[in-house]
């Protein structure tokens, strides 16, 4: 770790690859497709050590993305963000050279696409199940309607079936709440899918979310998921009773760079433009908890010590007297952050695997 002189995001390899290997069985076990969702990481390396497991299909988060890993090989891609018209040349170069599907949730984009996708594309129709972020409500058939009848007109579009994100999870109390949300959602797709299926006979459902994932057990329900945080998991996904401490495959090294034990107080290089604003209360608002770094990884997060302030550079870190007393200017401290999907972005370009 000598070589770290700024936030660098630090990845452990062993337990990436057993929470990949652990989510893989679970869907082959529950006989459903398995592609995983590669926001969260945006890494060819880590990419590639999905291969090993036998994931041939993917989900990304944006044309840009869909674009880079593409590039890297895999023919087989779902951008999970409502399409974009501004975008369509991009989908026509994409379509060009792999298999893609799109998300839509309304007859004017779906529309759109139909009149300028010039290359077979699949469209998956994206389904709201009370998160209310994006996609149509189950209960708006004749939407729903609209837009499969569109996609009948179009030229180079064929209808997929349905997605949701339960992002609505990640709210939830515990995890029996998130089961719950699960089953509803299931619930409604299924509906729908059995609506359809006569006469779209090779349609399917696909849920996305690693809180579900993550606690259900038996997700044949679905005939394919999604999950993307899980690769990395954070605070957030311990919290919510996804994984245990020692799964989170990533912490923030941050350089000590002020020691004030008047108000036992540390601060880091490592703001808020490195693990983002995100944050959970127990006890008090923080940030992220604090961990050393190990010859083969870190420790557990230290016992009364958490980030507890972001500015845009710094981080402050309150502890103990005990702990502050071992602790010297330029040593190196770990930040397992709330959300590791935004601080691998925010650190994508500074960033190594041990």
């Amino acid at each position: 770790m000598d070589h770290v002189i700024r936030p660098t995001l630090i990845i452990r390899e062993s337990v990436c690859k057993n929470n990949i290997k652990r989510m893989a069985e679970k869907a082959a076990k529950s006989n459903v497709i398995f592609r995983p969702h590669f926001k969260t990481h945006q890494s060819e390396q880590v990419g590639n050590w999905f291969k090993d497991y036998g994931v041939k299909r993917i989900t990304v988060s944006s044309a840009e993305m869909a674009l880079k890993f593409a590039k890297a090989a895999w023919k087989d891609i779902s951008i999970a963000f409502p399409a974009n018209p501004r975008e369509i040349p991009l989908y026509n170069e994409l379509a060009g050279n792999i298999k893609l599907n799109l998300l839509i949730d309304s007859s004017e984009a779906t529309q759109a696409l139909a009149e300028k996708i010039n290359k077979p594309t699949g469209v998956f129709i994206e389904i709201d199940n009370a998160y209310r972020r994006s996609g149509v409500p189950h209960i708006f058939e004749h939407k729903i309607d609209k837009i499969i009848g569109d996609i009948d007109k179009a030229q180079h579009l064929s209808f997929k079936g349905f997605l949701t994100h339960s992002g609505n999870t990640y709210a939830a109390a515990g995890t029996e709440e998130i089961r719950n949300i699960y089953q509803e959602s299931i619930a409604v797709l299924r509906s729908l899918k059995e609506k359809y299926l006569p006469k779209y006979p090779g349609i399917s459902i696909s849920i996305g979310d690693t809180p579900s994932c993550s606690i259900v057990d038996d997700l044949s329900g679905a005939d394919e998921i999604r999950p993307g945080n899980f690769v990395y998991y954070d605070l957030m996904q311990y919290y919510l009773g996804s994984c245990h401490m020692q799964d989170i495959a990533v912490a923030v090294a941050c350089p000590v760079t002020g020691i004030y034990p008047e108000r036992n107080e540390i601060v880091v290089y490592g703001g808020a433009v490195h693990l983002s604003k995100e944050h959970l209360d127990r006890n008090g608002k923080f940030y992220g908890l604090v961990v050393q770094f190990t010859d083969d990884g870190w420790t557990e997060p230290i016992s009364e010590t958490s980030v507890i302030s972001l500015s845009q550079e710094h981080g402050i870190i309150r502890t103990t007297a005990d702990f502050l007393s071992s602790v010297k200017h330029g040593d190196l401290l770990g930040i397992l952050p709330v959300h590791s999907c935004l601080a691998a972005d925010l650190l994508k370009e500074n960033s190594f695997v041990i």
